[in-house]
Formats: C-alpha cells, sequence, structure tokens
C-alpha cells in the first residue's frame, strides 16, 4: 500500500462481486433425497453483483451471469437486491425481488458495531484490513476494507468502515462476497439511481409484512428471514 502522501484515493468506479453459497450446508446429513441434490448439484451457487459509486452514492444490483448455468438449491437466496446506498443523508432504498414480488423498503443504513483488526488480505489488488461485527443482534459478520476507495460501503447494505468493503463473509449462512475486479470508469447519475418499482415499506413495516408472509413456511421460513433482510 502505498504511503499516506502518495496514496491515491479512488471516488467513484465500479466494482465487481462475486457471491459464493455453500449451498450443500443448507441440505440435512442422512436424507436420501439431499444426498440426490448433492450429486446433481454443484456445492457453490455462484452470482455476480455490480457496486456503482461516486462519491458518497453508491448503486449495487444484479450482475452479469455465470459462465454456466447454477443449479440452485431451495432457500438459497430466494430474494435478490437492488440497493442504493446514500451516505450523504444516512439512508438506503432497497428494491427486494422476493419469488417475482417486488418490493421497495426505505431505510437509515444498517448500524454496524465493527472491531477493526490487524489482518491484512490482498483482494482485487488491493490490501485489505479485516473488521468483524454483528447485525440482528447475534449474526456475526467478517468484512475485508480498502481505505484506498473512499466511499464507505460494500456489497448488500454493508458501510460504516473507513473505506470500500471488498470481501464480506457471513459464517451462518455460508456465504462470501467477494470483489473481482475494480473498474476506475465515470460514473454517470442515471447510473445511480434509486430503483423506483414495488410496494412501499419502511424497515420496520416490512419487517412486520416479512414474519406474516414467512408464518406459512414453518422452520424454514424462520431460517429465512434473515437471509431476506440482507
Amino acid at each position: 500500500m502505498a504511503s499516506q502522501a502518495q496514496q491515491q484515493f479512488i471516488t467513484h468506479g465500479k466494482i465487481e462481486f462475486e457471491r459464493k453459497v455453500n449451498q450443500h450446508s443448507f441440505l440435512e446429513e442422512g436424507s436420501i433425497w439431499n444426498d440426490m441434490m448433492k450429486k446433481n448439484t454443484p456445492k457453490f451457487n455462484t452470482a455476480y453483483f455490480d457496486l456503482y459509486f461516486k462519491d458518497g452514492i453508491l448503486l449495487y444490483k444484479n450482475g452479469r451471469e455465470p459462465e454456466t448455468r447454477q443449479n440452485k438449491v431451495w432457500g438459497v437466496f430466494i430474494a435478490e437486491n437492488t440497493i442504493q446506498t446514500n451516505l450523504e443523508t444516512d439512508s438506503a432504498t432497497t428494491q427486494k425481488d422476493i419469488q417475482n414480488d417486488l418490493y421497495l423498503i426505505s431505510t437509515p443504513l444498517r448500524k454496524v458495531e465493527w472491531k477493526i483488526g490487524n489482518e491484512i488480505r490482498k483482494i482485487a489488488g488491493f490490501d485489505c484490513r479485516k473488521a468483524v461485527g454483528k447485525i440482528m443482534d447475534s449474526i456475526v459478520v467478517i468484512a475485508f476494507y480498502s481505505d484506498e476507495i473512499l466511499p464507505s460501503g460494500g456489497p448488500e447494505s454493508f458501510s460504516g468502515l473507513p473505506g470500500m468493503i471488498l470481501g464480506l463473509a457471513i459464517p451462518r449462512m455460508h456465504t462470501t462476497w467477494y470483489a473481482t475486479k475494480l473498474e476506475l470508469i465515470e460514473v454517470s447519475d442515471k447510473e445511480l439511481v434509486a430503483p423506483k418499482k414495488g410496494k412501499k415499506y419502511t424497515g420496520d413495516a416490512f419487517q412486520v409484512q416479512l414474519k406474516d408472509i414467512m408464518k406459512n413456511w414453518g422452520d424454514e421460513g424462520k431460517r429465512l428471514i434473515p437471509q431476506i433482510l440482507l
């Protein structure tokens, strides 16, 4: 990493993230059906997302398709997000696509009590420092951020570190997000516009609605709630 005097800070561009889910971990042992599923589906489900950013505005959305078709185990990220994060107003607008139903949720930025450590890992060519935090009271999140990229953002709705999060792991969800590349492109205001379609909710109202939706899904529904709320 360059010295502080020489360091060139990055304020705009596009980051591609690769999300990998160990989907075999969602299948219980000892089931003939689950053993068949493991044989017929890859251990990891891979998806790509793009994060456009300029100054204090970021937009995270679906990216390119994987090179090979991904068979997915039921319950692995049934919701996909498009998120505009506004660091200037401390707010986020999230469009959630849950089985073809669109929800538009307005919330303050998620607060994570990060503890910054000393471990450094190279991600997409950047030296990234490790930080550990918790969300939803008990879910541990491990992040690696670069202070060379100025916006305090990251994949999904994560922020709050002194730089851009380029690596993220949530062990309880058997999921990682890692930046594969950064493109130093000019980003237009059009590419940062918040999503507009969907049934509108505040964050608290959506959580009430989600619990109501998940009632009919039993224990599986309870397990999916934290994943949907990312």
